[in-house]
């Protein structure tokens, strides 16, 4: 029998009205039944965004891959965007100048080696030239410097553990990458799990594209800011590790050896004198790392984002809920913003209902991260990925992610504001919230990139769970406002990761990498003007 809950009118509904209502639709079940599941819906507070803005989707792209196509990014100069593919290890170059028609130009085989894997590229503001950066999983990272026009290799340096992210200044003066380190290994004989520091790239090209200077920024030194970052202990990371040594990782194990696979908790070693738990029906897919708060080795810079002056770069650490502030100037990491927890309402439960009426605290864990045009705010994503189910926690206690885009002042870290359940009432009342994810962070902003419409600040966010593009407006900064939503093209699993602005001929437009469906979608900036 499928269970139902109306509360949709304004009105109580008479028990026997709601009788007629159940018997109506217990005749339609077998309909229902071929849906994937139905939700019919209590909600208080959906937002309207408003009508004057619209995020409408205009071309497609697609690889011609499955997956993989991860991180995008666009050289204004030229509108020409280069592509990542995490699967293939490719490189895309798109034509972007004819935003109806996105065109590849060209494709690059980066030719890696068995175990390497190509994760993120940049373009150069002005240069015929791209960044990429290669994982090399238990060895240091690597940049490459290519042509955007023929792809061959201009120079190339060995960079930190597990590269992640690579991004230019405005100017091009500064490129940064950061190395996050989240691998993890285990020594049998000791039981001991470990992983390499994360750590912050900086380099220098010359007009040529060549390398002409480069250094590695350590990260270990914040353990002398322990007052600004959150306790998160009892928490845990979920990680992909091979814990047999078999060169694979295996979704189901039998850890304990007893003969059968279930759904107990093995314990498998130890994490810097923590516990470390596995369970066999997730087997190495999902090993739980205990958070120690301020380890160098949990120090996992996630993404970047450099001040329009080239100044300052602000560096995002998603497991320990706190953002590196980096002097360009004097190459170092000068301080560390800790981030804190947003206090909301949201639908905190997997359970058939979407209710907004659920208390969160959810520390923001950012993943993408940016800076608005005058320079005085960053901007987070606030995605979570520490162990995220919400439902099984105690009220107040916080959870992983806070479903948000938050803003904060850059020269102090001052939070300013942030969105609060806007981006997962918007996704619902536009009919792309996953209720699936309402206990695992909902609909996940991932990436963001800030856009100035007609001198005011507005951010675009790509909602990874929802497959959507949410439009924030930064115009106070105290209270970001979502108003406008534009669907990507499919079904299911189109998961955007990069996103990046670009203008043509005064009009604006925003690009998504949607890496679950190997394909890229272009969305128009729009205004209509109230009469």
């Amino acid at each position: 029998m499928i269970a139902f809950k109306i509360n949709i009118l304004p009105i109580p509904i008479p028990v026997a009205v709601q009788l007629i209502l159940m018997r109506l639709l217990l005749k339609i079940s077998p309909i229902i039944k071929l849906l994937p599941f139905l939700c019919l819906v209590a909600c208080t507070s959906v937002p309207n965004p408003s009508a004057n803005w619209h995020v409408n989707a205009v071309s497609l792209y697609d690889s011609g891959h499955d997956k993989g196509t991860e991180i995008i990014s666009v050289q204004q100069t030229t509108l020409r965007a280069v592509l990542s593919n995490f699967d293939t290890g490719e490189v895309d170059v798109l034509d972007v100048s004819q935003p109806t028609y996105l065109k590849r130009t060209a494709r690059f085989n980066l030719r890696l080696s068995k175990g390497e894997e190509l994760t993120s590229v940049a373009f150069h503001p002005t240069l015929d030239v791209f960044a990429a950066v290669i994982d090399a999983g238990n060895s240091p990272g690597r940049l490459e410097i290519r042509s955007a026009s023929t792809g061959a290799m201009i120079d190339r340096i060995t960079v930190g553990f597990g590269p992640d992210a690579v991004v230019f200044s405005g100017d091009g003066s500064v490129l940064m990458i950061a190395n996050e380190g989240e691998d993890f290994l285990f020594e049998p004989l000791k039981k001991q799990f470990f992983s390499p520091e994360g750590s912050i790239s900086l380099v220098r090209l010359s007009k040529t594209g060549h390398i002409n200077s480069h250094k590695n920024l350590e990260l270990a030194d914040m353990i002398n800011h322990q007052t600004i970052v959150i306790n998160q202990g009892g928490r845990f990371m979920e990680r992909e590790i091979d814990w047999n040594g078999d060169g694979k990782i295996s979704k189901k194990i039998d850890f304990d050896g007893d003969g059968v696979i279930d759904k107990k908790k093995v314990l498998l070693g130890y994490f810097e004198g923590r516990d470390v738990f596995g369970t066999e029906t997730s087997g190495e897919k999902k090993i739980l790392i205990p958070i120690k708060t301020h380890s160098p080795a949990l120090l996992e810079p996630e993404y970047i984002a450099i001040s329009p002056d080239a100044s300052k770069a602000f560096v995002t650490l998603q497991e320990d809920d706190a953002v590196a502030v980096v002097d360009l100037i004097n190459e170092h990491v000068m301080s560390y913003y800790g981030l804190g927890a947003t206090h909301h309402k949201t639908d905190a439960r997997y359970d058939g209902w979407i209710k907004f009426n659920q208390p969160l605290t959810g520390l923001r864990e950012p993943d993408g991260i940016t800076t608005v045009a005058n320079g005085r705010y960053f901007v987070t994503a606030d995605e979570g990925d520490t162990d995220s189910d919400s439902a099984s926690l105690a009220d107040g206690q916080p959870t992983s992610g806070g479903r948000s885009v938050s803003v904060f002042d850059a020269a102090t870290g001052t939070l300013l504001g942030d969105t609060g359940n806007q981006l997962d009432e918007t996704a619902f009342a536009n009919k792309v919230y996953p209720e699936r994810r309402s206990n695992r962070k909902g609909s996940e902003p991932e990436m963001l990139v800030a856009i100035d419409l007609d001198g005011v600040p507005y951010v675009a966010v790509g909602m990874e769970r929802a497959g959507a593009v949410e439009l924030i407006s930064l115009a106070d900064p105290s209270h970001p406002k979502v108003v406008a939503l534009g669907k990507i093209a499919g079904d299911e699993n189109k998961s955007p990761e990069g996103i990046a602005h670009f203008e043509v001929s005064g009009e604006h437009y925003v690009i998504t990498a949607n890496e679950m469906s190997g394909t890229v979608e272009c969305f128009k900036i729009s205004r209509n003007f109230a009469q």
